[in-house]
């Protein structure tokens, strides 16, 4: 009876070791935008997962600034299932001197069987000949031999952003 008492402590205790990190606090104002968006982008059925939701703060141009998000859509048809979402915001103030946050695009990123995005650590070079940023985004994809929801291969999702508009840049 202690052995499987100690056992099932040893296990918990293991799982709470093994938890994701808290999310860093996204702006209420930014928050709010994902709300909407989780809204436009749901099924009916599907939800919000607030506590994936990453953000991180870029320099863009000269002297301003995006916010870049990845935010986690779940239960697409009332299942077990998820849709990571990618978002860039031009963060802003009101005539009245609130923090507001544009929208300039969003594209699904990542679910189950394809790959995920655990942390958003991006990595963005900026192009002013072309007016275009790559954003380097670090993400784990599915290999034949992982199972639905655990890739394992590092790779790197690179993005352009071009003209306030997202498109993937496919890699040989």
């Amino acid at each position: 009876m202690k052995i499987k008492l100690l056992l099932a402590c040893l296990s918990l205790g293991c799982t709470l070791a093994t938890a994701a990190p808290a999310a860093s606090k996204v702006p209420k104002p930014l928050a709010a935008q994902v709300q909407r968006l989780v809204a436009l982008l749901s099924d009916g059925y599907a939800v919000g997962y607030p506590g994936a939701t990453r953000f991180q703060t870029i320099k863009h141009d000269v002297g301003g600034e995006i916010a870049l998000v990845v935010f986690t859509i779940e239960n697409f048809g009332g299942g077990n299932n998820y849709s990571q979402f990618f978002a860039v915001f031009s963060p802003e103030t009101t005539g009245k001197g609130k923090q507001h946050f544009m929208l300039l695009d969003v594209m699904k990123i990542g679910r189950p069987g394809w790959r995920a995005i655990e942390k958003l650590n991006v990595k963005t070079t900026p192009n002013p000949t072309s007016d275009e940023t790559i954003i380097a985004i670090d993400a784990l994809e599915n290999t034949a031999e992982d199972s639905f929801n655990f890739p394992s291969k590092k790779i790197t999702i690179n993005l352009v952003l071009k003209n306030g508009r997202l498109s993937e840049q496919k890699t040989p």
